[in-house]
């Protein structure tokens, strides 16, 4: 990274002013460019971001621009996105999230970007996958939100039930960042201990919990904000910038994202979300969390549901 971070985000709906704002409060970036179809919109959005970023003493900067305008960039977010309607799936979108990243991602990368790709466009999966095959970068440098929040959602709802901080539970969401999503219970701890340990030794705190319920009510959790309010943004904002910090401040951090999976669990040649290493220039390393023979075949399904659906998505565009 150079002394000035500098990052682009291509799209600004709710999702991306969320994330714009919630990266100049944190100081993650000194020079925020957005980028959207309508460019009266990303230079809107830019005015008001700006002055929102004049209040901190970051000194941070927000412009608007065209793809060109992502040649210097070291991240590239891309948030565009048509809006899911209440009662679909993220599946709903395949086709216009598809058509849509096929003409950002070539433009980006023919103006000379060669940074790292942050993925959050839906369904994340199947778009993270579209996005390597449309940039040609490796996957080191093509990132999907993938499963980070859904395992915020699970940490959230277990702190809830045991009534302890979130920092101190280390659970994660695999698979697809979607209904099929699975968690490894036998790697999730807290206070030291095992799931099941904590379980059995404090029975009053553990109120009873299903794991199966916890997953549910975490991955429901999006869909009520969708009902009341048409999409999710703060939770994937404030996820995307911690994917970000992990990046620009080189923190080694363990994050659950979509990462194109080259034989880890047993899968090539597919987009997953899956504990990874992240630091300065991206994914260092994926995390092999040793599965149970039923979590392997959660996994293996969720995989599968991933694989139907790209099977689904339009060809891409011959040109590249």
């Amino acid at each position: 990274m150079r002394s000035r971070t500098r990052i682009a985000i291509v799209g600004t709906g709710q999702v991306g002013t969320a994330t714009a704002f919630e990266l100049i409060i944190t100081g993650l970036v000194d020079d925020l460019i957005l980028v959207d179809r309508t460019p009266q919109v990303a230079a809107s959005q830019a005015l008001d971001l700006n002055q929102a970023a004049s209040a901190q003493s970051f000194g941070s900067t927000v412009t608007s621009g065209d793809y060109a305008a992502c040649r210097d960039a070291d991240i590239v977010v891309l948030t565009a996105s048509a809006r899911l309607q209440p009662g679909e799936g993220r599946e709903a979108l395949l086709e216009s999230s598809c058509r849509i990243v096929d003409s950002i991602v070539p433009a980006v990368v023919d103006a000379g970007f060669d940074g790292i790709f942050v993925v959050i466009t839906n369904p994340v999966d199947v778009i993270t996958d579209r996005v390597l095959k449309l940039s040609g970068f490796p996957r080191e440098r093509v990132i999907g939100t993938g499963t980070a929040l859904d395992s915020l959602r699970i940490r959230q709802e277990l702190a809830r039930i045991f009534s302890v901080d979130e920092q101190s539970i280390q659970a994660y969401a695999m698979g697809e960042h979607g209904d099929s999503q699975m968690v490894p219970w036998s790697a999730v701890s807290f206070w030291g201990k095992p799931l099941d340990h904590a379980i059995e030794d404090n029975p009053e705190r553990a109120r009873g919990i299903d794991p199966d319920t916890v997953l549910d009510v975490a991955k429901d959790s999006a869909f009520q904000i969708v009902k009341g309010k048409g999409t999710t943004s703060f939770g994937i904002a404030a996820t995307t910038c911690s994917i970000i910090a992990a990046i620009v401040r080189d923190e080694h951090s363990i994050i659950p994202v979509s990462v194109r999976l080259e034989g880890e669990y047993g899968h090539h040649d597919i987009c997953a979300g899956v504990p990874v290493i992240l630091g300065v220039n991206g994914i260092q390393e994926v995390v092999n969390i040793h599965l149970s023979d039923a979590e392997k075949r959660a996994f293996d399904a969720s995989l599968a549901n991933i694989g139907a659906m790209r099977d689904k998505a339009p060809e891409l565009p011959s040109s590249r």
